[in-house]
C-alpha cells in the first residue's frame, strides 16, 4: 500500500517538477534588450545580436550563452550571459550580460 502510494506521488509531481527552457533564437530578443542597456544605448534597435552558442547545461539545467553584439556605429561586443531554466509556469530567465569590446586595430 505505501509503494503504491509513493508510486502515485510521484506520477503526479513529476510534470510538476519540469523547467521551462528557451532556445537561444528565443533568447535573441531579451539578450538584444539587456544588452542594449548594459552598453548605455537608447534603443535595442541600435544593436544586432549574431552567432548566439549555447553551451552545454549544467546539472541544474543552467546553460552559457555566448554571442556577439554590434552597435548601428560599428562598435563590436564579445558578450555572454547565464540562462537559467524556469520552474512550473515561470519562464527561463537571463543573467545580465557580461560584454568586452572586441580591439579593433587599423594600420
Amino acid at each position: 500500500m505505501n509503494l503504491t502510494r509513493i508510486c502515485l506521488v510521484f506520477a503526479l509531481a513529476a510534470p510538476l517538477a519540469a523547467c521551462t527552457t528557451m532556445t537561444p533564437n528565443q533568447a535573441i530578443v531579451p539578450l538584444q534588450a539587456a544588452t542594449a542597456q548594459m552598453i548605455g544605448l537608447a534603443s535595442s534597435d541600435e544593436l544586432v545580436i549574431r552567432d548566439v552558442k549555447a553551451g552545454q547545461p549544467d546539472p541544474l539545467g543552467t546553460q552559457e550563452l555566448s554571442y556577439t553584439a554590434r552597435t548601428t556605429k560599428g562598435r563590436v561586443f564579445n558578450c555572454t550571459s547565464r540562462m537559467m531554466p524556469g520552474l512550473l509556469i515561470s519562464p527561463a530567465t537571463l543573467s545580465t550580460p557580461s560584454c568586452t569590446p572586441v580591439v579593433a586595430h587599423s594600420n
